[in-house]
């Protein structure tokens, strides 16, 4: 999947051995919660980005990723990998590794109802991705209700 900008992750494979549950829309990316209880999920995003980086980041740009509570809240998040160097008089430099792989785990309670959706969120980034990673392991997640 390539991306220039904040956005849900669609389009999903759930061939095998991957697998799906009704309450999972492989085309919107979009778990929608079947019965309140605690639930655990894990994913694991692969990306790479498509060309060199020209420029430095900001202070502020923090690109992540979020499994997120009904399109609105974080329940969890993990950022990019980030290069920071600041040489001596010389030289600062921010900026995203070329490849990498950011992984999301934790559990949760939710309420049946509850829509849950992986997303990318660029944070000021500009530059385009992969996301999947070019010849890598993709991406997987997943979600299993404890209790």
């Amino acid at each position: 999947m390539a991306v220039s900008g904040s956005t849900s992750i669609t389009n999903w494979s759930v061939a095998s051995p991957y697998f799906t549950t009704p309450a999972f829309n492989p085309t919107t990316g979009i778990f929608t919660v079947p019965t309140t209880g605690r639930y655990s999920f894990e994913a694991t995003i692969n990306y790479s980005t498509t060309a060199a980086i020209s420029v430095t980041l900001g202070a502020g740009i923090n690109p992540s990723f979020a499994i997120r509570q009904n399109a609105t809240t974080n329940l969890i998040s993990g950022l990019f990998p980030v290069l920071n160097v600041n040489v001596a008089l010389v030289l600062t430099l921010r900026a995203v590794l070329g490849n990498g792989t950011i992984t999301l785990a934790g559990e949760v309670n939710l309420n049946a109802g509850d829509t849950i959706d992986l997303f990318y969120e660029a944070n000021g980034l500009t530059i385009s991705l992969t996301l999947g990673g070019a010849n890598s392991g993709g991406i997987v997640w997943s979600c299993h209700r404890i209790s």
